[in-house]
């Protein structure tokens, strides 16, 4: 049975990505540019110059948003799936649904779509799409490694032809200038090319200012200890590794990770702590009603309002996530005092419960009314019945189009 009121979900408003800098991860993740067309429409531009265009004009023209922009690998990868799956299924499938005030002060309100990771086809894209970037990045890195370099010296001019590891252990041990672990190092002579022409140029590499003559700027190097590139220059970040291996973190992210001190010390004696074993309830889905063990719970909520959950389940071949939102839905409804199935209001609880006793109405509605997005966000962040979903009936089963994902490389 269809709901007939429409809901405001409102997630506060939008926002685009930081663009005060205009050199990302993406940029360089591709041999050129490439020309890719809007996830809605036919209207073509070219990446990475034209991505902020790009996003500007889903915006205002599809009022649609992807979230999280920036922590996509490939966009045109990532644009190029998702326009062939809006082909087959409508966006309210896929999108969080966002109403947002318009801009001619009419109070009058306007749809937006939401594409996040919170849908986990779109999660699994993402991911793959930096697993492919970062395989992509260790090709590039042994393929550096297998052809020998020649070029002179930054520094002193003398004339490498031999391994790359070489040349940077010699600007390193020879001139104290240090550049990076090779190991970490890919794009090596596009990141030696960027070091040697701000040398010409008599810029510091570190604090990037100019000076009147080569000794001159040697010896400010030597003397303020500059002899390495600037760690806040995001522009240097494509050129390590690092920067690649998790999807949203650069190297700054993970190494305070790292260096996290533990927060236990490994000398103190535990030998005497005895764990207060308080095992959460698991609470019915429509009274306040918890037990210690899942199985209880669902008898309860069999005997006590004739719901057989997993029944339902089987029934309607409901899967892990299908079956999150139908609970998450059911727990939003009875929070806001609505009967799950015809979302009928009442006053309070008593009130509800007799109702769907007496219409019967402790079963589901038709699955557009709860198979949605919004309903991936749990109503109680406490919520035990979640840990207890079985997932069995996904093992094997992919959410993504392995076909639709493109290889990097081709791109």
């Amino acid at each position: 049975m269809a709901k007939s009121n429409k809901k405001e979900h409102i997630f506060g408003p939008l926002k685009f990505p930081d663009t005060s800098s205009k050199t990302t991860l993406e940029t360089f993740a591709f041999n050129g540019d490439c020309m890719t067309c809007c996830i809605l429409c036919d209207s073509s531009f070219m990446l990475p110059e034209q991505k902020d265009s790009l996003l500007m004009h889903m915006f205002k023209t599809h009022k649609f948003v992807i979230a999280d922009v920036d922590n996509i690998a490939c966009l045109k990868s990532y644009a190029d799936y998702w326009r062939t799956r809006f082909a087959e299924k409508p966006l309210p499938y896929f999108c969080t649904t966002m109403l947002c005030d318009t801009d001619n002060g009419s109070g009058a309100k306007e749809e937006y779509f939401l594409l996040s990771d919170i849908v986990p086809e779109d999660k699994l894209l993402r991911e793959g799409l930096q697993k492919k970037r970062l395989e992509w990045i260790l090709d590039v890195q042994a393929k550096e490694r297998e052809t020998p370099i020649s070029r002179s010296c930054i520094m002193c001019r003398l004339h490498f032809e031999g391994r790359r590891a070489d040349y940077f252990t010699h600007l390193h041990e020879k001139h104290n200038l240090h550049l990076g672990s090779p190991e970490n190092l890919v794009f090596t002579d596009k990141l030696l090319d960027a070091v040697e022409n701000m040398m010409e140029k008599l810029q510091c590499i570190f604090c990037e200012g100019y000076f009147k003559e080569r000794n001159i700027l040697k010896e400010h190097m030597r003397k303020k200890q500059h002899k390495r590139i600037n760690p806040n220059n995001k522009s240097y970040d494509r050129f390590y590794v690092v920067n690649y291996l998790e999807m949203g973190k650069n190297w700054q992210e993970v190494q305070d990770e790292r260096d996290e001190p533990d927060v236990l010390d490994d000398r103190t004696d535990w030998s005497d702590w005895e764990e207060e074993n308080v095992e959460p309830k698991i609470v019915c889905l429509f009274c306040d009603e918890g037990r210690s063990n899942f199985e209880d719970t669902l008898d309860h909520m069999s005997q006590s309002h004739g719901f057989q959950y997993k029944d339902i389940c089987s029934s309607y071949n409901l899967n892990f996530y299908q079956q999150i939102k139908l609970v998450n839905y059911i727990r939003l409804q009875m929070y806001n005092l609505k009967c799950s199935y015809c979302d009928k209001a009442f006053g309070i609880k008593k009130e509800l419960l007799v109702h769907m006793t007496e219409e019967n109405h402790y079963k589901i509605p038709e699955s557009a009314v709860w198979d949605q997005p919004e309903y991936y966000f749990p109503t109680y962040e406490n919520d035990s019945f979640l840990c207890h979903l079985d997932d069995t009936q996904d093992e094997g089963n992919n959410l993504l189009d392995a076909d639709l994902l493109p290889d990097l490389r081709c791109v």
